[in-house]
């Protein structure tokens, strides 16, 4: 329980909270509303990619925020610059890079775990094949290698099925939950903090 306290505070010194919501606002100061999206992207605005700085930003702010706290991104501009059509647009450009980015880590998921069922059966047949040939290598020098080949391919398969399912896909599915997070939370423009 104090622990929980501590990272709240911790999280309330570096990112502001709105009274009305009681969500953690992540704040970016911007000079144009271009700074958002990739300059090499010639793409219509709600379809143009995001800045990779931007979204490496933001993924990092949202591991340091509490998991079950509401987020809010505001994006300050200069007041001049205001433009009510284009930020709307730049919103739907936004959520839909979060919602790319997620069918990115859904699909690297999917490929984790098609990998991880691959291993694990292959793991199986070696293991189990080497169980089987074990009472007749006794006799045979070359069998023996086989079977010893068999075992240590089994257990380096069933490693690697581990690796996957504890670290690769465990962060994958942190990614998913830290963009989930920002698809259904507020996206904003204010006038620039004097």
């Amino acid at each position: 329980m104090l622990k929980k306290k501590f990272k709240k505070t911790e999280s309330q010194s570096i990112y502001s909270i709105n009274p009305d919501t009681n969500a953690f606002i992540v704040e970016i100061s911007l000079e144009d509303y271009s700074e958002i999206f990739n300059g090499w992207d010639a793409s219509p605005l709600r379809r143009k990619d995001m800045e990779p700085e931007l979204i490496d930003y933001l993924e990092q702010a949202a591991t340091e925020i509490p998991p079950r706290e509401k987020v809010e991104v505001c994006f300050y501009l200069p007041k001049e610059l205001k433009d009510i059509d284009r930020e709307q647009k730049s919103i739907t450009a936004i959520k839909n890079n979060f919602k790319v980015v997620m069918f990115l880590i859904d699909k690297t998921l999917k490929k984790n775990y098609r990998q991880l069922a691959t291993y694990i059966i292959l793991s199986i047949l070696f293991l189990i094949g080497a169980y089987a040939l074990r009472n007749l290598a006794e006799r045979e020098f070359l069998l023996n290698i086989a079977v010893e080949g068999l075992f240590i391919g089994g257990w380096i398969l069933s490693w690697e099925a581990f690796n996957v399912f504890f670290f690769d896909t465990h962060e994958s599915r942190i990614r998913m939950k830290l963009f989930k997070r920002y698809l259904n939370s507020e996206i904003y423009f204010k006038d620039t903090k004097e």
